[in-house]
């Protein structure tokens, strides 16, 4: 049985914010955070062509995904790539979704 579990997590950047900020940001969560955590396998930042982005992060398992999201909430480089995505106080739903991978394929 897999245990792979992907995330992805969509998110519109504030007004407020550019997008080579936003970039920055990413690399630096990644280097200073993501990259040192259990479990962590792959991530690929994408943009839409509706301007969303998407976090795409692959785990080994749903547990070190969660871990990880609670990691998060101390830490300062997740907190400063975070600062550059906007929320919807009418929707407060962080539309993060957690898949389970059933087959995964490369050539």
């Amino acid at each position: 049985m897999n245990d792979t579990v992907l995330e992805l997590a969509p998110f519109k950047i504030k007004p407020t914010s550019a997008e080579s900020d936003l970039l920055a940001a990413s690399d630096t969560f990644q280097k200073a955070f993501l990259d040192k955590q259990d479990g962590f396998i792959r991530r690929d930042f994408v943009r839409k062509e509706d301007g969303t982005f998407v976090d795409v992060i692959l785990w080994q398992s749903r547990a070190h995904a969660d871990a990880v999201f609670e990691e998060a909430k101390s830490s300062d480089a997740a907190g400063a790539y975070f600062s550059h995505i906007h929320v919807d106080s009418e929707n407060a739903d962080p539309g993060v979704e957690l898949c389970t991978v059933l087959r995964s394929f490369a050539r």
